[in-house]
């Protein structure tokens, strides 16, 4: 069975690094930029099925970025933030921009693999969805 493919998109190397090693070793393809640019150009260059977005990163904010994912595209990601300055105003404006979830750092394994498996349920739901609404 397929896994999720997951991009991290943080400017804590250390931390997205570790993260994105652990996933791999679960099975996951799993990729990290380290900047909001760096994330732009990874998912015009290849398709992910979530990503996980920092919010507070320099020059390129996650908002941002989060603005520049097209959610109306069948191959969009799901985005799940990931915050370490985690706040009532920051989580409705990335719900509001399309996010699937926030989280707050530092995060547990097994909550982000949860949160990655029902993102990654959602995006497999919305492509059958399309999928079958098409003309044959």
């Amino acid at each position: 069975m397929r896994t999720p493919r997951v991009l991290f998109i943080d400017d804590e190397i250390p931390l997205i690094k570790n993260l994105s090693n652990i996933l791999q070793l679960m099975g996951y393809k799993a990729d990290i930029a380290t900047n909001g640019e760096e994330g732009l150009r990874a998912l015009e260059a290849d398709e992910y099925d979530v990503v996980v977005l920092d919010l507070r990163m320099p020059r390129l904010s996650g908002i941002d970025v989060l603005k520049r994912i097209d959610p109306s595209r069948i191959a969009s990601p799901e985005v799940i933030i990931m915050t370490g300055f985690a706040s009532v105003e920051s989580g409705i404006e990335g719900l509001s921009h399309g996010a699937f979830d926030y989280m707050t750092k530092p995060v547990k394994i097994k909550d982000l693999v949860e949160r990655i498996t029902a993102a990654w349920e959602r995006k497999k739901r919305k492509e059958s969805g399309h999928s079958s609404t098409q003309p044959e």
